[in-house]
């Protein structure tokens, strides 16, 4: 008898201690590899793998739950409310003001242009020739971009108004890479590091040689928390200290997700 009650005690507060987990939902870019992607629709990719580590910590109380799809599906989704979190943007608050506060810093990326060999994009951005007259009887050079992203300096943004580059919105890495490959786009911007891997992934581009003409930025990539009008999370605050903390210690103990 005693056993019984003492199986049925345990049972109880199993119960009551899962009850108390609060629902998390994270949703995620479902096309960016190395850092975050959706194998039959399992997310995975550094940063999943970094905040699955951090979310273990917090089990007791907040269950994470992660969710893939398009990025720009994912931006409207959080901007909607209808998620407490997105993975993994660049800080824009006033691109974005619908996201806030952003977590600690997850990884710093390499924003990057790579090119085909003997583009002039390189004597355009040039500070020399930013009045652009000696390429006004060139065709516009076309420059490919993830869905979505925001990545462009002011040197770009000019250019783009000029009508000198003109941007083309893809879907993911790969689709850009492989338009790179037939020469539909002469550009590609994107972090180097995803760029490179995807590039490991296609043996069509095992001979192709792209050229990084240019650097843009260095950008913090992080877990961006909803600031949504429509809808308020009452335990934001509280999770959003403890998941920075759990990072942080994530970080610490594991040399994979260190810069």
């Amino acid at each position: 008898m005693q056993l019984l009650l003492l199986l049925f005690c345990s049972l109880l507060l199993s119960n009551i201690s899962e009850a108390k987990a609060v629902k998390v939902k994270v949703i995620v870019d479902e096309d960016y590899p190395p850092y975050s992607y959706a194998v039959n629709g399992n997310p995975q990719g550094i940063y999943i793998n970094l905040i699955r580590k951090a979310a273990n910590l917090l089990k007791n109380e907040y269950d994470f739950q992660f969710e893939a799809m398009p990025w720009k599906r994912a931006l409207k989704e959080i901007e909607l409310g209808h998620a407490f979190a997105i993975l993994p943007p660049y800080i824009h608050r006033q691109a974005r003001p619908y996201i806030g506060p952003y977590s600690v810093t997850l990884l710093t990326e390499r924003v990057v242009t790579v090119c085909h060999p003997n583009t002039y994009l390189p004597a355009l951005l040039a500070p020399s020739n930013l009045d652009l007259k000696d390429f006004s009887n060139k065709k516009p050079l076309n420059v490919g971009i993830n869905a979505g992203y925001l990545m462009f300096d002011d040197r770009y943004k000019a250019l783009i108004k000029s009508g000198a580059i003109k941007i083309w919105e893809n879907k993911s890495t790969q689709s850009n890479l492989q338009k790179l490959l037939e020469k539909k786009l002469d550009c590609y911007v994107n972090d180097s590091r995803a760029i490179q891997f995807n590039l490991a992934q296609m043996p069509s581009a095992l001979d192709i040689k792209f050229v990084e003409v240019d650097e843009i930025s260095r950008q913090t990539a992080h877990i961006g928390f909803s600031n949504s009008e429509h809808i308020k999370f009452a335990y934001k605050e509280d999770l959003i200290h403890k998941l920075n903390q759990a990072i942080l210690t994530i970080k610490e103990q594991h040399p994979e997700f260190k810069d």
